[in-house]
């Protein structure tokens, strides 16, 4: 059954995964005092999103919540992240009147989980192998922890995910336009997932300038993501006069640093606490850091995995497959300098949150390069592993 094609079969495999999934977010949330349903302390985009319903772009009475980040500037108060999620929360609160982030949280890991099997499935994946990255990919991985707590930080990055591997689906389904809004609105997630969208964008014209097609299938794809990106832009305008500024540079903390929020002092020193590992200490019991990060590896051993493979595909590839191998690796690379320019690298965490990021870069890999893998003992021992490090992450945070 497990190399069955059958579309039933992928059916109940993947119901099977939801519910599993859906099962750990009410054990946890009861773990946590029976929270899945409140709002949450940290939840900033709803705050913006009840202040949009009253006519402010700016938040009233921001002095308030001072556990927020949010911007100052001319005295007033601003959410300072990108607006997608906050756009998401207002059905929950012209429905209902408020936003019960860590449901919506749990449902977007959900649904990202559904889009990695989806995507692997619509590349040719067998059931077995659809499971297996979708496993990893939730609950194997630093989203797991994410995905139990609503606030704000959290939710972009967790719907970031969401976005991109769906808009894998749409890539391997053809549908470039979809693909191209669903990227377009992960960057109104995570902005340095729009080297994501320059990617699908290379990939667009090199087809028909190799193959001397007409340009056309471009112009659907560019205005949609084009469309977003003017939106998101003038909303930036009218808040900080910067079509690229979100708000993170009025930070007050940020504002207090000599070399602000982005800066290549940072790179050296967040790169050596992505080297950091996890050690033993007295009795036996595991000692990890809880500030900007350690190694990626073991948060996020999907990204083990990819390499491993990737080496190993390498030697019998072909120059394009090549090509494809070395713009991936190429995309990671800079996506991870980028990220650790960031002061903070995450701040408080468990793993290294950040490189999260690039799971969905390595599930594309998978369908392109080698969607009918075989996930062997070794495969799964270290899934397994990652599946049991992320879930005593997600519970030890809720001690820590």
């Amino acid at each position: 059954m497990l190399e069955s094609s059958s579309p039933r079969l992928y059916r109940q495999a993947l119901a099977g995964l939801l519910v599993c999934l859906g099962f750990f977010f009410l054990l946890h949330h009861t773990l946590a005092g029976g929270n899945l349903l409140a709002p949450n302390h940290y939840d900033s985009y709803a705050l913006q999103a009840q202040n949009w319903l009253e006519g402010r772009l700016y938040i009233a009475d921001g002095e308030k919540y001072a556990w927020l980040e949010l911007a100052v500037l001319n005295g007033k108060y601003y959410q300072s992240f990108p607006p997608v999620p906050a756009v998401l929360t207002l059905p929950w609160l012209l429905v209902l009147g408020w936003h019960p982030a860590n449901l919506t949280i749990a449902l977007y890991a959900m649904a990202a989980a559904a889009g990695v099997f989806q995507c692997l499935r619509r590349a040719g994946a067998p059931v077995v192998g659809c499971v297996f990255h979708a496993l990893l990919f939730s609950l194997g991985s630093n989203l797991c922890w994410l995905a139990t707590s609503g606030g704000v930080w959290f939710q972009a990055q967790v719907l970031c995910a969401m976005f991109c591997v769906w808009a894998g689906w749409a890539f391997f389904a053809r549908r470039y336009t979809l693909c191209a809004v669903l990227l377009a609105l992960a960057v109104g997630c995570r902005p340095l997932t729009i080297l994501y969208l320059f990617g699908l964008g290379i990939w667009l014209l090199l087809g028909p300038c190799r193959e001397r097609r007409s340009l056309r299938p471009l112009l659907g794809p560019v205005l949609a993501a084009g469309l977003i990106g003017a939106v998101m832009a003038g909303y930036n305008f009218v808040r900080f006069g910067s079509i690229l500024e979100f708000g993170h540079t009025y930070l007050p903390e940020f504002m207090r640093e000599e070399n602000g929020q982005f800066h290549l002092e940072y790179l050296l020193s967040n790169l050596k606490n992505l080297l950091r590992l996890p050690v033993l200490g007295e009795g036996l019991a595991l000692e990890f850091p809880l500030f900007n990060g350690f190694m990626p590896l073991l948060a996020n051993p999907g990204l083990l995995l990819w390499l491993v493979c990737l080496v190993r595909s390498w030697r019998g590839g072909r120059r394009g497959e090549r090509l494809f191998d070395l713009a991936c690796v190429g995309a990671a690379v800079l996506m991870l300098v980028l990220l650790c320019l960031h002061r903070t690298l995450g701040g408080w965490q468990f793993g290294a949150r950040y490189t999260a990021d690039l799971l969905p870069l390595t599930v594309v890999w998978f369908a392109v390069r080698r969607p009918r893998w075989q996930s062997g003992c070794g495969a799964w021992t270290l899934c397994g592993m990652a599946m049991l490090f992320n879930l005593f992450g997600a519970a030890y945070m809720l001690t820590a």
